[in-house]
């Protein structure tokens, strides 16, 4: 039975929000959940997690299946993976950069073959940044140095590739030439949403010249892996930085940027500086809802910034000791934002269920996820094995795939070791 308590401080804070809502009439579901609209875009305010204690998922403290080693077979040693994923058959197969190949184990963890090589030519990569999965388990790669798409049969066989160009997106009212300056380029993969790969654009002419600003626009592409037409989705915000003339002044710390999320039929972005998601058609773009939450960003302190740097330069311990002296100094050279971003990162599981990240400082212990209903209504928290590394689409990190019962992704040891870890959530 719902805690009366609790119940009392959902509808308080719902009074309050109704009371402001100026978008629309406004409904209630379960004294958790306002639901409002703003020009046809149903916009869901989530005030109180909806899960008990004893109903919350729990992900099992050890994996199902663990897969690498510090010094046994080369099949089972990994240097840098990008991505893995888990095919209907409940193989698995692992995209490691640094050896620029696939590699499938069965459900086991046994190795099973390898396919790709470093190079240029048909099924080579110069740059192996992502791997995911389409119809028929045909695996998705995309190679950002050579801005190549590749499409490979389950047992490895290349299938096909096309490459990813500059392109303009917004018509042109008078008919005539692209300027490099109307042009986005492809950058990092989002995801893959059925048939269609989600991608960043980079908005090749958008320059700006003083104060902290969104320094580059990006644009959110699908693009379609039967004949590669893409279409532009959204355009946001891109990083934020303190350019002067035209030119970067280096880091700015804390700085807002947006992450993105695709699976099950959806696009998310999030624009970090406020608990925000919106949901988009992977199709043309559409708002379908807007997910939000009322949290306050933290102040970025003196304290919580030397915890930042202090995690910063754990990354370089075996650094020579000017190198960190150089980079603690850079860094406190570098302005820095009043306030704390609000989230860190998001990611849609196969149900189409949002997992949203708090930010948190470097070196700190990552806070659990907070999970949000297909339909906005905010659940609860789920934390994750320490030492499962998180995905960041701006940072390029391993991705984390999360299906409708387990979570797929790179854990790394005291030694910086990567394994390839499967974990069952229990629902």
């Amino acid at each position: 039975m719902p805690d009366p308590g609790r119940a009392r401080v959902a509808f308080c804070s719902l009074a309050g929000l109704i009371a402001t809502a100026a978008c629309g009439p406004a409904e209630i579901h379960n004294l958790h959940t306002l639901h409002t609209d703003s020009a046809g875009i149903p916009i869901v305010t989530a005030v109180a997690p909806l899960w008990e204690p004893d109903e919350a998922w729990k992900v099992d403290a050890e994996p199902v299946v663990e897969i690498g080693t510090v010094s046994g077979p080369l099949e089972y040693q990994f240097s840098d993976v990008v991505a893995a994923v888990r095919l209907s058959s409940g193989d698995i197969v692992v995209a490691d950069r640094g050896a620029s190949e696939l590699r499938s184990y069965d459900a086991a963890g046994t190795f099973q073959w390898r396919a790709g090589r470093f190079g240029q030519g048909p099924g080579e990569f110069e740059s192996l940044d992502f791997l995911g999965t389409t119809t028929g388990d045909s695996l998705v790669t995309y190679d950002e140095a050579l801005m190549r798409v590749q499409l490979f049969y389950t047992g490895g066989r290349m299938a096909r590739s096309f490459e990813l160009r500059p392109q303009r997106f917004d018509p042109d009212p008078d008919g005539g030439s692209p300027s490099p300056e109307d042009l986005s380029g492809p950058d990092k993969t989002v995801g893959v949403v059925g048939r269609q790969l989600i991608v960043r654009f980079i908005e090749l002419g958008d320059l700006r010249t003083s104060g902290v600003v969104r320094q580059v626009d990006d644009r959110v592409v699908a693009v379609a892996l039967g004949n590669s037409s893409a279409t532009g989705l959204i355009v946001v915000g891109g990083e934020e930085a303190l350019l002067r003339g035209g030119r970067s002044q280096g880091q700015y710390a804390f700085g807002n940027m947006p992450e993105y999320g695709a699976a099950a039929d959806r696009v998310a972005v999030i624009d970090t500086e406020a608990w925000s998601v919106r949901v988009l058609s992977p199709a043309d773009g559409t708002i379908e809802r807007i997910v939000r939450r009322d949290v306050a960003p933290r102040e970025a302190t003196d304290a919580l910034f030397e915890e930042h740097l202090a995690g910063i330069l754990a990354m370089f311990s075996s650094a020579p000791p000017e190198e960190v002296d150089r980079i603690r100094q850079m860094w406190r050279d570098f302005p820095r934002a009043p306030v704390l971003p609000v989230l860190r990162s998001i990611h849609v599981d196969a149900t189409g269920h949002l997992w949203l990240q708090p930010y948190y400082v470097a070196g700190a212990e990552p806070p659990p996820f907070e999970i949000h209903a297909p339909d906005g209504t905010w659940l609860g928290s789920v934390s994750v094995p320490p030492g499962l590394v998180r995905a960041f689409i701006q940072y390029q990190a391993p991705y984390m795939e999360i299906g409708e019962d387990y979570i797929l992704g790179v854990w790394t040891d005291e030694l910086d070791v990567q394994y390839v870890r499967m974990y069952r959530i229990n629902k």
